[in-house]
């Protein structure tokens, strides 16, 4: 039923400054969950989630961020909107699950492929592989990932403030907003952690995008990203936002491998790693694109 009623085409039942406002306020709510968890995590314990950190420190804000943001957004869903958390995604154990599968394995095998091609045309060349670190790193940053990243922002995103936006808009604006309200998140969360920086006297650098991250690359990445994370979201019967999860992780799962993992390592020019880039999230794309629109012809 939650699927069907995604893939029809929906009369607006709500106005479109409200459901601007819903998506920014969900936007607002994901970057201070990551604020406040950092900054308490690193008040009261003296930890952070920066890769250097223990696992132990990571899960920590990790899971802090997940019962923050997740938290908000049900009580959102449930007490500001009055409407179904099957609505924003949540869709019952059995079609999450798929989902999260189906999500996850896309990712992962587009990433491979596009790897194994490179390889073979010898663009790219894999110079070490330690299959009991992979396996180390595969299992921490899966906990760390989906708690700190996945979870809590592809339910905000994708799942509450896409619904919100697709309930006032037409499908393309729809999806243009919701990869602008993305795009929101990493401005509010550096501003928010610049603003307590000041405060405390230790630091009045302003940035545009995370230190070390060249703003255009950074926010044109993010911007295919997001419309990856959308088209994930519409790729089963159910629309679950789990699908949303899953690609997500296996994003950031094979970034990690390939951007200077410890475990497997890469002999990478910069064209190696566009084509990379833009291979592996072309090809998931164009998957998910296709499993939409037979859902929507099925229907």
């Amino acid at each position: 039923m939650a699927g069907a009623e995604h893939g029809r085409r929906r009369v607006a039942t709500l106005g479109r400054g409200v459901a601007t406002t819903r998506a920014l306020v969900a936007a607002a709510v994901m970057a201070t969950g990551l604020v406040v968890s950092t900054e308490v995590s690193s008040f009261l314990f003296g930890v952070d989630a920066t890769a250097a950190s223990g696992f132990g420190s990571r899960v920590l804000v990790a899971c802090c961020v997940t019962l923050i943001v997740v938290g908000v957004i049900l009580l959102l869903r449930c007490r500001w909107d009055r409407r179904s958390l099957a609505g924003i995604g949540l869709t019952g154990l059995r079609a999450d699950a798929s989902g999260f599968a189906l999500g996850l394995g896309t990712l992962v095998a587009a990433g491979l492929a596009m790897l194994l091609a490179l390889e073979v045309t010898g663009v790219v060349s894999l110079i070490a592989l330690d299959p009991v670190r992979l396996l180390g790193f595969l299992a921490t940053n899966t906990v760390v990932a989906l708690l700190l990243e996945a979870v809590p922002e592809e339910l905000a995103i994708r799942g509450y403030a896409l619904t919100n936006l697709r309930d006032a808009f037409p499908p393309a604006p729809a999806a243009l907003l919701n990869i602008a309200t993305f795009l929101v998140v990493p401005i509010l969360a550096i501003t928010f952690q610049g603003a307590l920086a000041a405060a405390r006297g230790t630091g009045d650098e302003v940035l545009l995008a995370p230190a070390g991250e060249d703003p255009i690359v950074y926010y044109t990445m993010l911007t295919a990203f997001g419309y990856l994370l959308i088209c994930a979201r519409d790729a089963t019967a159910s629309a679950t936002v789990w699908t949303s999860i899953g690609a997500h992780l296996g994003w950031l799962t094979m970034n990690r491998l390939v951007l200077g993992g410890e475990s497997v390592q890469y002999e990478m020019d910069d064209l190696g790693m566009l084509l990379f880039f833009a291979g592996y999230a072309t090809i998931s794309v164009i998957a998910f694109s296709w499993l939409r629109r037979r859902h929507s012809a099925a229907r």
